[in-house]
């Protein structure tokens, strides 16, 4: 099998992440092959086709080095290829010892995982509660819980203000969520008027490793790849995304242009705090139909999951 050593890993994984999702989609084997210029090319049943792979999010070099740096340091001790999806606008710790909690946890999660599985690495992380008035029965939440607001409400008595800023994303688990509403109802009780609380809570990042039969070359299997756009921008906003859309659509259409394949496929990488959230399918249907109508293929990969915008009936060698 031909080295793979353009592009890099990230879209090397995405790459093996779509070709899966194919397989399994038209119940054919899509083997990747090798790089092809900025993208891969996937044998199918003797036929030939070209993947490209790219983030909805423009590059941040320094970000981009943080996060190789990680990756480093995480793929010490696993076996295997990982994909561990960061939500919009987490960060990745720098200082130790959060550093190393942060390798630790991943790792730990990681070395359960059977290939093609998909779990959750929680991280503490901290959350203010403020009694504004004895009236009312209303929590004003800011931060990652605030589209949870109204289950907050319910269970507080009085005004409250709940800060969490740092909370990115809360895992999918209902009766974790459910204890959580329990717990900070428990602690209002405490909270006089003019006083908080500070508490620890656990956001969750989806974790996924790759199956066996992803057909990623044995040289560069072992490793995990962070899907994260950086920190300080927001990778939903929808003149960033439509824009980042456009630019990467210009860019598929030029690579795989050049590639002798009979099916063009792309995936879009996007930063959501879960799938069923992402809105860049959307965003991609609203575009100029030139940028896609040489194109098969079009799918959003968003928090382990693989969205279909643009899918045909069957593949164009099927008679």
């Amino acid at each position: 099998m031909a080295s793979m050593t353009v592009p890099d890993r990230l879209a090397r994984y995405g790459a093996a992440l779509l070709a899966e999702w194919l397989s399994h989609r038209f119940e054919t084997r899509f083997e990747l092959s090798g790089a092809a210029g900025g993208g891969f090319v996937a044998t199918v049943a003797g036929h030939r086709a070209g993947l490209y792979l790219a983030p909805l999010w423009e590059p941040d070099a320094a970000w981009t080095e943080r996060l190789r740096s990680m990756e480093d340091r995480l793929a010490g001790r696993l076996d295997g290829a990982y994909l561990l999806w960061a939500p919009p606008r987490a960060d990745l710790p720098s200082d130790e010892p959060a550093a190393a909690s942060f390798v630790s946890r991943v790792q730990e999660a990681a070395a359960t995982l059977a290939p093609g599985g998909t779990t959750e690495v929680v991280f503490p992380v901290d959350v203010k509660m403020a009694k504004m008035r004895e009236e009312g029965g209303y929590a004003s939440v800011v931060g990652g819980l605030s589209r949870w607001w109204t289950r907050i409400t319910e269970q507080v008595s009085g005004t409250y203000y709940v800060d969490s800023s740092a909370v990115h994303r809360l895992t999918r688990d209902g009766e974790a969520r459910e204890r959580l509403w329990e717990l900070i109802g428990r602690l209002s009780l405490s909270v006089e008027v003019g006083q908080a609380v500070e508490f620890e809570i656990e956001e969750a990042w989806t974790l996924q490793r790759l199956p066996a039969t992803a057909g990623l070359p044995a040289a560069i299997e072992r490793g995990v790849a962070i899907v994260g756009a950086p920190p300080a921008t927001d990778p939903t906003e929808g003149i960033a995304v439509r824009r980042a859309a456009r630019k990467r659509l210009l860019e598929a259409n030029e690579a795989l242009g050049e590639m002798d394949v009979e099916l063009r496929a792309v995936g879009l990488l996007g930063s959501y705090e879960y799938a069923d959230l992402e809105g860049a399918g959307s965003t991609v249907k609203a575009l100029d139909p030139a940028l896609f109508n040489r194109l098969e293929v079009v799918c959003i990969l968003a928090d382990g999951d693989v969205r279909p915008t643009f899918l045909p009936r069957a593949l164009p060698w099927a008679g």
